[in-house]
């Protein structure tokens, strides 16, 4: 079966709309509550993890860059791996930010449904647009991210639920094994990537069919020593096929050694 994410602004009704999909569905869900189990998995303060996934680095003096990045890195391969077991409808943890181009998740974004915005609305969305695109470089509000967009000044919530489960009974929907393994792909990139940000930072993963392509930045007299570092940790990670490290120079840094 398939996977159903779901956004809002209004967090009421997207708890309501999704909860009533996945029942409708005879779907699993899994929403932010999951964040308490990441944070015991990964050994995270689940205090700091929930304020992560709302608020970027610049404001949460407690947490530096490094550290936050690493805190959505495990929520992000956390959910993946959950992802994997398809009829699941998902919403709170960022998922439509981070599960791209897997054609049997249907992403939904609901909008409106509480009247007029306010200056407040307004703030925060502008406040959730700077850690999204912080976060995953994506604007959340992007209506291209999305299979559905639903306005829901003009529709009924039960109408936006009749809509959405419709909608993923389309064969379109329906898991292949190309988008199953290109889920299989993400889930294994992000646990690698994840894997590397412990104590790495400058990273990229790729995943393809099992190959597993790293990218990073250094200074040049610290390139042999990362590329080392990352072939040991990648190395051991569950599922890895064939690594390939591509290393590129820090030029600004390079640059600002130099002027020393």
């Amino acid at each position: 079966m398939s996977v159903l994410i779901f956004t809002s602004d209004n967090q009421e009704l997207e708890e309501k709309i999704a909860r009533q999909s996945a029942e409708k569905l005879g779907y699993k869900t899994l929403n932010h509550r999951f964040l308490d189990d990441i944070a015991r998995q990964y050994s995270l303060d689940s205090a700091k993890l929930r304020e992560a996934m709302i608020t970027t680095p610049s404001i949460l003096k407690r947490m530096s860059s490094k550290m936050w990045h690493y805190y959505l890195s495990c929520v992000e391969t956390a959910v993946l791996d959950r992802l994997l077991e398809d009829d699941i409808v998902c919403w709170g943890l960022g998922a439509h930010l981070y599960v791209l181009v897997v054609s049997h998740v249907l992403k939904v974004r609901l909008v409106g449904g509480d009247g007029s915005a306010s200056m407040t609305d307004t703030k925060k969305e502008r406040q959730r647009e700077k850690w999204s695109v912080a976060a995953w470089q994506r604007r959340e509000a992007d209506p291209r991210l999305y299979d559905l967009v639903i306005n829901l000044d003009q529709i009924k919530s039960d109408e936006a639920v009749n809509t959405v489960t419709s909608t993923v009974g389309y064969p379109r929907f329906k898991p292949m094994t190309y988008s199953r393994n290109t889920l299989t792909d993400r889930a294994l990139a992000a646990k690698v990537k994840n894997a590397l940000l412990e104590t790495l930072t400058n990273i990229h993963v790729h995943a393809q069919n099992g190959t597993v392509v790293v990218t990073t930045t250094s200074l040049k007299r610290e390139k042999a020593k990362k590329v080392a570092a990352i072939k040991e940790i990648a190395g051991k990670v569950e599922g890895m096929g064939y690594l390939e490290v591509h290393w590129n120079v820090d030029m600004v840094s390079e640059a600002a050694l130099g002027h020393r």
